[in-house]
Formats: structure tokens, sequence, C-alpha cells
């Protein structure tokens, strides 16, 4: 899932492996429309989504399947479903202020080229690969600001063996591997892992408010073989994580 802040679009990729299959998706986040985009399905399986700002979904393609290397940048109108823009040379890097960073898979220690959001033209503007990283992380901070995403903290570090002390002493549970943790200005909310029987993993969300009092605790998945991060993320005061790996939910926090 990647979130327009901007115009309030989520842009969501499904994948199934077992038919080699890819969707796309977006859900505007104030009426709660789903609508998926009529891509060629023959092609989607080799393509991915790299981002969504300005109103577009920023697909990617492959340069070389065999290592997954990114290679290709299509432009998708959340409006209208369609294709504006592509550039087959170059990938996607990230979102800058003036627009998308770029780079050519075949040259990747020259400099990064920044390129109209809505139309894929050079801009003139060139980063150095720390300046684009940079950059990046700078605007961010701009275009997420109405956005909380969860920090990861892995087993061992100080923070994970707090939250997980916590965690053994509300629900007598053992957390393991990983934690998602996030605060609003009312809530507390954690995504851990617990062991199954048979050693796959069990993935759970719980809100608590600032007082401790838990509010919701849901399972998004289970017989996991592995972890993930960014569980769950809040847009303006609303909850959204997906359960069960097919189930987007979202829940209004309290303010």
């Amino acid at each position: 899932m990647r979130l327009d802040s901007i115009t309030g679009c989520l842009a969501i990729e499904i994948r199934d492996a077992d038919v080699l299959l890819t969707s796309f998706y977006t859900l505007d986040t104030a009426s709660h429309t789903l609508k998926q985009l009529q891509l060629p399905q023959a092609k989607a399986w080799w393509q991915g989504l790299e981002d969504a700002t300005h109103g577009f979904l920023y697909l990617h393609g492959y340069g070389n399947r065999q290592l997954g290397q990114h290679k290709g940048i299509i432009a998708i109108s959340q409006v209208t479903g369609k294709q504006v823009w592509e550039t087959k040379e170059l990938a996607f890097y990230g979102v800058d202020s003036p627009g998308l960073l770029a780079y050519n898979p075949e040259q990747p220690e020259a400099a990064l080229q920044v390129l109209h959001p809505t139309t894929g033209k050079a801009t003139g503007i060139t980063r150095t690969q720390q300046e684009a990283a940079a950059e990046v992380a700078k605007y961010n901070q701009i275009r997420y600001q109405n956005c909380i995403y969860p920090t990861l903290y892995l087993e061992g570090e100080d923070h994970f063996n707090t939250v997980q002390f916590f965690l053994k002493q509300e629900f007598e549970i053992e957390v393991v591997k990983a934690i998602d943790y996030a605060e609003t200005d009312s809530c507390l909310l954690v995504s851990f892992y617990t062991l199954e029987p048979d050693g796959k993993l069990q993935n759970e969300l719980a809100v608590f408010n600032l007082k401790g009092d838990l509010q919701l605790k849901v399972t998004l998945g289970t017989a996991l073989t592995g972890i993930g991060s960014d569980t769950f993320f809040i847009f303006k005061h609303n909850l959204y994580f997906i359960q069960n790996k097919d189930i987007l939910q979202v829940f209004r926090l309290l303010v």
C-alpha cells in the first residue's frame, strides 16, 4: 500500500503468486470508494507499485527479472485509471519536493534526475546520491505530516524489551521477533508476533488508550513464516491495516 497524502488516495497492489497475477486498486479514503485499475494482465505480474502522489500511481517494471531489478516508471492517473506517461530507461528512487527522483540502472553511480510528476519530463535538476537520500527524507516529513507510521523494534533492542514486558503483563504472552509501535495524542498501538505450536508466527494488533486500557485487539495473520514492517498506519485519525492478507480494515481512533 502507498498513500497519496495530497489527494487522500490509497494505492493498493495485490499479488497472487499461484496464478502470477497482479491487481492494482485505488481507495478514496474520504468516501471509501474502491476502484480497480484496468491494466493489461499479461504485463501486470511484471509490474509493481512504487509510490502514489500528486494524483498518480507510479509503477515499475523489471530490468532483470531474475534479480528483481526495477526499471521503468509508468504514471497512472488516480482519476481515470489510464497511463499518462512512461519512461523505460530510468528507475524510480523517491519523491522530492520538485518531483520524482529517478536514476539510470545501467549507471547507478551517476547523478539522479528530477522528473516532473505529471509529465515525466526532466526538470533539469539533478541530485547526488547523498543529496537524494536527504531530500527524500526531508520531503517525506512534509508529505506525511498527517500520517503516522509505526517504528519497528527488533528482538533484543531496548525498546522491544520494554514493550514486550508490557504485553506480557497485559496478555500473559511471549512476544518474539519484532514489534511495530506507534503513538497518537490518545492511543498506543502495538503490532506484535507470538509463536504458534508448529513454530510459525501469529501477528496481532492491539490499541490502548493512554491509561493502558485495551481498546481493540485483532489478529492480522496466522501461520506466518516471517515478519513484516509497517503492518498498520494512521491517516487523519483513522487506523488502516490488512487482515488475513486480503481484508482492508479501517477504524476511527479516539481524538
